[in-house]
């Protein structure tokens, strides 16, 4: 990363500071949570997809993506809507699914923050 870089992050994040002063800043991402996303067969990156819970929270949502830029969903839809866990489940007709990686909701900044940096201050 070059110091221009940096600078031009550092501004970014203090824009979106300045504008949602009551809101996630960051999220905590776990190595374990990445590498089981990127340990998928053909995995080549990891997409952060943006939600909104019910209650107004902002929620982070993390899926593999192959080759073609295609969501790694292998598992039947069903499965990994109910599941959206790393463990095979066995569907309604008794199939196994294939194991899916995702991470839904990871750690939220507060109150999993850095000490005062460029990024966040």
């Amino acid at each position: 990363m070059t110091n221009d870089d940096l600078q031009q992050a550092s501004a970014w994040t203090r824009n979106y500071r300045t504008q949602n002063p009551d809101s996630i800043n960051a999220h905590c991402l776990p190595a374990e949570t990445l590498q089981g996303i990127l340990a998928q067969d053909g995995c080549v990156g990891v997409r952060a997809y943006y939600g909104i819970d019910e209650a107004g929270t902002p929620k982070l949502v993390l899926v593999g993506y192959d080759a073609n830029d295609n969501d790694i969903l292998s598992a039947p839809s069903a499965v990994v809507q109910r599941s959206m866990v790393d463990d095979a489940e066995t569907d309604s007709s008794g199939m196994k699914a294939a194991s899916v990686q995702m991470a839904i909701n990871p750690p939220p900044c507060p109150p999993c923050c850095s000490i005062q940096n460029p990024l966040n201050s």
